[in-house]
């Protein structure tokens, strides 16, 4: 199922979602991620941007694909 992510707020909700359901913490997802614990609590309050760097790492350990839509 694709969900349509369109503010930062959508994206923490998503991000915490799937890490609580796979039953990580969130030093433990940094760790795996290579990420510091700060940034990943930052991102679940909507504090801050992420980079799409970031958001791949994520993805890939959440099992989350990220589809980035790019218009003119």
């Amino acid at each position: 199922m694709m969900q349509k992510i369109e503010s930062t707020k959508d994206l923490s909700k998503l991000l915490r979602k799937r890490r609580e359901e796979l039953g990580i913490s969130q030093m433990e997802l940094a760790k795996l991620c290579n990420l510091s614990h700060n940034g990943i609590s930052k991102l679940e309050k909507s504090e801050g941007e992420a980079k799409l760097s970031t958001l791949l790492k994520l993805g890939k350990f959440l099992g989350i694909e990220l589809l980035v839509k790019i218009e003119e």
